[in-house]
This record gives C-alpha cells, sequence and structure tokens, in this order.
C-alpha cells in the first residue's frame, strides 16, 4: 500500500511540475509563426499600396504624353521627293515614341490588372504545410 501511495505521489509530482521543453518550444514556434504572418500582411499592404502608385505614376505619364507629343499639323506634308526636315523626322519620331509607349503602357495596365486580382483571389495562408520526420 506504501508502495502504491509512493507511485501515486510521484506522479502526481510529474504532472504538476509544468510545461517541459516541447512545451515551450512549442510555444516559441506558435509565436514566430503569428510574427512571420504578420510580417507577411505588412508586406502584402506595402505592396498593394505601391501598385496604386505605381497606377497613378502610369496615368500621369499618359495625360502627359497626350498634352505634349501630338505631331504639329502646322508644317503641312512634304514633298514625297524632297528629303525630309528635321522638323518631320521629330515630329515622326515623337509619334513613334508616342504611339509605343501607350501600347507599352496598356500591357502594364493590363499586367498589374491580372496581378492585382491575383492578390484578390489568393487566400491568406492560415495553413502550415505538414510537419516532415524531424520538424514540429
Amino acid at each position: 500500500m506504501q508502495r502504491l501511495a509512493a507511485f501515486v505521489l510521484v506522479l502526481a509530482l510529474f504532472a504538476c511540475s509544468g510545461p517541459g521543453p516541447e512545451a515551450k518550444r512549442l510555444d516559441a514556434l506558435e509565436a514566430q509563426v503569428k510574427a512571420l504572418r504578420q510580417e507577411a500582411g505588412e508586406r502584402e499592404k506595402a505592396f498593394r499600396e505601391e501598385l496604386v502608385q505605381v497606377r497613378k505614376n502610369l496615368e500621369s505619364i499618359r495625360s502627359m504624353l497626350e498634352k505634349g507629343t501630338g505631331p504639329d499639323k502646322a508644317g503641312g506634308e512634304a514633298d514625297s521627293r524632297t528629303a525630309p526636315t528635321d522638323k518631320e523626322l521629330d515630329d515622326k519620331a515623337k509619334s513613334f515614341v508616342g504611339e509605343n509607349l501607350d501600347r507599352l503602357m496598356e500591357l502594364t495596365r493590363k499586367l498589374l490588372d491580372k496581378m492585382e486580382s491575383e492578390l484578390d483571389r489568393k487566400p491568406p495562408a492560415t495553413e502550415e504545410p505538414p510537419a516532415k520526420g524531424d520538424q514540429i
């Protein structure tokens, strides 16, 4: 009977001894995961703000191009038998650059729209990958 009482006393002492090293390690890992999730959320927020800023910059560039790159119509048409003047070459170059920038900006806008929709569709990472054999 005394042996049984001593055994129960030893079990009670082990049960009341508090969290072991595994519990402390698990708590530390949970805190680290929480910090990483918070950091990921902050990065996503910063990325979205940067995306908005890029869109505003593209719109500003588009409006500046529309105001300042139109070809000058006052010079009239050049005769096909004479060499083009510097002004005509400048106008053609501006027109070419303007058209290509418009195409580039449209492609960039589509890419930004696609990236934004992917960010909206992507669910927040709430689940962790399953632990492997030597990891917790």
